[in-house]
């Protein structure tokens, strides 16, 4: 660090301001997991998911499988009483097992026998209950019910048998057959059994999120341990024990063990792989390390506006925005790049370098996210803020913050850096490389029809242990076990509920006949509310005519008498045939079936909700059942929610790269005002999505959400190492130039660090991590290979020296504005208007006409040189030499004017060297910024270079009346900030100042109509 010259102060008080940025932030804002709350309200099925999973039993409940090889009942029971006992002694589950609805089960079979005349409508009665009635049934039930009784079965069951003996509640029980989570059960033992009698499933619902990798950690724990004790108690080697938990906890525990093992190799290798970079880049390499200190202060200083801004942060704006704000690391490779050279170097003159070059990329970036701002996505108003604040001040950072923790850096010790000189050589392809490069995209075009896949599940990775866990519970407790339709319904009573299942019912119903659900409960099916329940009672008095009481009784009768029962002994179900009470109050639900019947309040307390189980059959359609539906409740079909809400997120990227992309042209067409620059430029950008799209459809590897969102960092990292290049070339002219190498070296090294950075995910076991590091390497491999092959012959065909036309001769104006084709805009443009309004134009050729012919002309006061080519062009064997103060206006006048004479840096009474003497001189419009005595300077040493008879021209600013135009006082208002002053002299002092150093006017006109300057042309005696 001795060779490195840091002021300490400053980088710490920079990283307190960082520190205290972001400690502020985080404790204004809350950081949003959650990112269905950042999407559209105006999609039904987004909305009515976050309604839905607000309730964490409905998502996270979990089903655990105990299983033995040999059909042992009591063992199976045993083991399920365990692993109750254990999971409720953890403290960490609301709900274990069915042992509470068991307890139940008696009143709720009470309320079923008590109340049949409710419970059935028309059709039921008609398809259900008539079947019952035969006489060959009748005989076959009450045998059966005679043999029941006879058995230890029918204890206790007298009453029951005696209230319906023909079991008609039964197809009632059959409705709560669909709370099952399979139908390859049975009940034993109130546990649920499966049919080879070798496995048990026990329910249970944990107390916090499942989709929380803390609560997970512990779940995952504690089943290992039971599992363990378990094996060892009631397990050996002939029948062993195995516990397999299923639920979401797994899926988000596999996917976070998965991501940070894959995150820690990766940060491993890419830390490694940038270190050896840094080493091979950099003459000192510990100063490239602090490339990374402008993107980390920009998106504190970015998240600490956003906190001011807004109450909460969705995590993805958070993480894709940093990614973004990452791109702006090139500035600070640049900025040191420019620092660490051989010669001393400030901190300053390497801002001041880079900033010519890197404005436009960071303008250009910013205003692509910022155009985001104007969607109607929330999420992605929130990234493009985020975004652009991020990438703004990280730029302000590099040209403001870094100057002054580097003021300057002492020569770098002599190092030889092969990188280097090979990065120069990457660009000298020249046309063999275009032509390569053209042969490879017209390859890759045939290949470039992007497939996309837009399943968010395609984002997960779980373990192989889960995977055969998911097998083992499809292939005992069948395929459809973990495919759940969650329909909720919301009212401010109970009561609302019911009412709400009354409308449903028959929906259901219909459904449940025609194949669009295979099983499904609404507790309207038991506990109908009181608008159903009057009708179905009318419906069973319809049903229950005269003539079907008489011919029933008589079947019952011949039927007891065959078997042995009393004469009476049906007498409490005949009287429920013709005898109806009071059924008002059995419509209501008591509270100990709620939890049964999935009712329970809100988390405010605000309203009561209750959420049915459904199972999709053959026929279901998910979008006419969210139509049909969606008027009554919220519903959460998860794979018609996974596949909507990827579609809309890899929508809405689309439209976002859209965005970016539109904004990027018309930013671009701005910024250069010529349509070949932004067309060069874009010409890799493109040429790296065809590629991209090819060579992933080759590998066979689609598109997918984590693709294009990373999509969106290759086109503005990809378009950033294009507008290095054109500007670069637009600065410096030619590839040889010290400071293009180092531009060229910057984007090397930007490119291959995050080449290095994506490139080891493509080696992770997570497919999220994999698509991103495979579609981001290729990206930005392609789009550092457009820029340092394609652009090159592509800029140096742009940028040639003009050649001389044998056709039709230009004009003098359209002459001049070539030399300053394909420049910075504003020099161009300034001299386009300045030829097109400027009263100077129309009046030089009066002073060059005739037989003046000059062949070497002093320039004093050249500005960006548009007078000197005017008189180039005018005067085809002319060289012209000058100087002018300001640098950025020495470097323009320059290019434009070529190799026909040079500009310096340098200011009067100083005067430019020519090889011989000069046939003329010029000062235009600036011996208003020379005091006398450096007025009278300039003109005696003008004198002492002229020719004989050598021709002096002068234009000066004069009061008009005495009084200056608005053009001068903006003018002296500006220079008050330069601590330049300004001097005001009359056209007579002018004329004795320029008389008393040798020279005679001989001409002197006013310019232009209002006359606020004066031609002065003078001759030396």
């Amino acid at each position: 660090m001795k060779s490195i010259r840091i002021n300490f102060p400053c980088l710490l008080a920079v990283l307190a301001v960082t520190a205290a940025l972001l400690a502020a932030a985080f404790y204004r804002m809350e950081i949003d997991a959650d990112v269905t709350k950042y999407l559209p309200r105006h999609d039904p099925v987004i909305a009515d998911a976050e309604h839905v999973l607000k309730n964490p039993s409905v998502q996270d409940r979990l089903v655990i499988d105990i299983g033995i090889q040999k059909e042992d009942p009591a063992v199976l029971l045993a083991c399920g009483r365990f692993v109750e006992q254990k999971l409720r002694e953890s403290g960490l589950f609301e709900q274990v097992g069915f042992k509470q609805y068991a307890k139940i089960m008696p009143d709720l079979l009470s309320h079923i026998l008590n109340n049949l005349p409710i419970l059935f409508d028309r059709t039921q009665l008609q398809e259900e209950v008539a079947p019952l009635l035969t006489t060959e049934n009748v005989n076959r039930t009450i045998r059966n019910d005679h043999n029941k009784l006879l058995d230890l079965e029918g204890i206790g069951r007298a009453a029951s048998i005696s209230k319906d003996p023909l079991a008609i509640s039964n197809k009632v029980l059959a409705r709560l057959s669909s709370l099952s989570p399979s139908k390859n059960v049975r009940f034993l033992g109130g546990q649920l059994i499966s049919s080879d009698g070798k496995h048990l499933l026990l329910i249970a619902t944990p107390s916090g999120s499942g989709m929380d990798t803390q609560l997970a950690r512990q779940l995952s724990a504690l089943f290992q341990t039971i599992g363990r004790e378990l094996s060892h108690q009631y397990g050996d080697n002939e029948n062993p024990v195995a516990l397999t938990p299923m639920g979401a906890y797994r899926v988000a525990l596999d996917n976070e063990v998965i991501a940070r093992e894959d995150s820690e190799k990766a940060i491993f290798l890419a830390s490694l792989g940038i270190a050896l970079l840094l080493i091979f880049a950099f003459p000192r390499p510990l100063l490239g390390l602090f490339a990374f200190l402008p993107a980390i202060f920009g998106s504190a200083a970015a998240l600490f506006v956003l906190a001011l801004l807004e109450p909460s942060l969705s995590i993805m704006a958070l993480g894709f925005g940093g990614a973004v704000i990452a791109i702006t690391v090139d500035h600070g490779i640049a900025f040191l790049l420019f620092l660490d050279r051989p010669e001393i170097t400030t901190g300053k003159m390497a801002a001041r370098e880079i900033r010519s070059v890197g404005l436009l990329t960071a303008l250009t970036t910013m205003g692509a996210f910022g155009a985001l701002l104007f969607s109607d996505f929330p999420i992605f108003e929130q990234l493009g803020l985020f975004s652009a604040m991020g990438i703004g001040f990280s730029f302000l950072f590099v040209h403001l913050v870094f100057p002054m923790v580097f003021p300057e850096m002492p020569s770098a010790p002599p190092r030889t850096l092969p990188l280097r000189k090979g990065v120069e050589k990457l660009t000298g392809f020249g046309k063999k490389g275009i032509f390569f490069m053209a042969l490879l995209g017209v390859f890759m075009i045939f290949f470039a029809r992007p497939e996309f896949l837009v399943s968010l599940n395609a984002m997960n990775t779980v373990s192989q242990k889960t995977l055969a866990a998911e097998k083992t519970f499809n292939r005992v407790w069948g395929e459809g076990i973990f495919e759940n339709i969650f329909l909720m319904t919301a009212g401010e009573h109970v009561s609302d509920l019911q009412a709400t299942g009354d409308k449903l019912l028959p929906m259901l119903n219909h459904d449940l006949a025609s194949g669009v659900l295979t099983t499904g409960f609404i507790p309207t099916m038991v506990f109908p509310g009181g608008k159903r329940a009057m009708e179905n009672l009318s419906a069973w008095r319809s049903f229950w005519s005269k003539e079907r009481i008489d011919r029933l009784k008589e079947d019952l009768e011949n039927a007891s008498a065959e078997t042995g029962f009393r004469r009476d002994a049906f007498a409490p179900f005949l009287e429920t045939l013709t005898k109806y009470n009071d059924q008002a109050d059995a419509t209501k639900i008591p509270a100990q079936f709620h939890d049964m019947l999935g009712i329970k309040q809100n988390p405010a307390k605000t309203l009561w909700v209750q959420f049915s189980n459904l199972k999709p059959g053959p026929a279901y359609d998910a979008q006419a059942f969210y139509a049909r539906y969606g008027s009554l409740g919220k519903i959460f079909d998860p794979t018609f929610f996974s596949q909507r809400l990827g579609g809309l997120l890899f929508s809405t990227f689309l439209r976002m790269l859209w965005i970016i992309a539109l904004s990027i042209i018309i930013l671009l067409f701005i910024y250069f005002l010529d349509w070949h620059l932004v067309l060069a430029a874009l010409i890799p950008v493109l040429f790296a999505l065809v590629c991209t799209l090819g060579t992933l459809n080759l590998l066979g590897h689609p598109l997918d959400i984590p693709g294009l969102m990373l999509s969106i960092v290759v086109l503005g990292m990809g378009i950033d190492y294009s507008l290095f290049m054109v500007r670069a070339y637009q600065r410096y002219g030619v590839q040889d130039h010290p400071s293009f190498q180092l531009i060229k070296m910057t984007i090397f090294m930007a490119a291959f660090s995050t080449i290095i950075g994506f490139g080891v995910l493509c080696f992770s076991r997570h497919a999220l991590l994999i698509s991103a590091g495979l579609t981001s390497l290729l990206g930005i491999t392609y789009s550092l290979a457009g820029a340092f092959v394609i652009l090159p012959p592509i800029l140096k065909f742009l940028f040639r020296t003009p050649a001389e036309r044998t056709g039709k001769p230009l004009s003098l104006f359209r002459a001049v504005l070539r030399r300053y084709r394909h420049m910075e805009a504003y020099p161009r443009c300034f001299a386009r208007v300045k030829m097109m309004t400027d009263p100077m134009f129309k009046a030089l050729p009066r002073f060059f006409s005739g037989d003046v012919n000059p062949w070497i002309i002093l320039d004093i006061g050249t500005g960006y040189g548009v007078p000197a080519c005017w008189l180039l062009e005018r005067f085809p064997k002319a060289m012209v030499y000058g100087i002018d103060p300001d640098g950025e206006r020495v470097r323009v006048a320059s290019k434009a004017m070529g190799k026909r004479g040079g500009v310096k840096q340098d200011a009067a009474p100083n005067i430019p060297n020519a090889p011989d003497p000069a046939d003329m001189a010029m000062m235009l419009d600036m011996a208003h910024y020379l005091s006398d005595e450096a007025f009278s300077l300039t003109l005696r040493r003008l004198y002492k270079h002229l020719k004989e008879r050598g021709c002096l021209l002068i234009r000066v600013a004069v009061p008009s009346d005495g009084q200056h135009s608005w053009l001068w006082k903006l003018e002296a208002f500006k220079l008050r900030f330069s601590h330049v002053e300004l001097h005001d002299r009359s056209i007579e002092n002018i004329s004795r100042l320029i008389e008393e150093t040798g020279f005679k006017i001989k001409e002197s006109v006013p310019s232009g109509k209002k006359g606020e300057s004066v031609w002065l042309m003078a001759e030396k005696d």
